[in-house]
């Protein structure tokens, strides 16, 4: 009986040890790059950027916080086609999609 408990106890550790492990390699460093602001619609807040290709690419961010909004309105059509150096990351949902999340924005004069 002895034996069981400490062979389930081993088992559940090494269990979670490798779930934490795999979560691990999920967390990415924060990205940061040049983006010009596209516009706000149903979708989110659209941002256009080279990306490490050298393509084209655009990122949208569903929300943004209250704080970045309060610096930059970014419902406001006088900040499309400006130039931000934006730090985003991403969160995983639910249903294990990657969401990107504004981390930080500044407006490049």
């Amino acid at each position: 009986m002895k034996n069981t408990i400490i062979k389930t106890v081993f088992i559940l550790f090494v269990g979670v040890s490798l779930a934490f492990a795999t979560k691990q390699d999920k967390i990415l460093e924060p990205i940061k790059t040049v983006a010009t602001f596209q516009g706000y619609d149903e979708y989110g807040y659209t941002f256009l950027f080279e990306n490490e290709e050298g393509d084209e690419d655009v990122i949208t961010f569903e929300t943004i916080s209250e704080k970045i909004l309060k610096i930059y309105n970014l419902k406001d059509d006088k900040f499309v086609d400006q130039v931000f150096e934006i730090t985003y990351d991403y969160k995983m949902s639910d249903d294990e999609i990657e969401i990107p999340v504004l981390q930080s924005i500044k407006k490049i004069e």
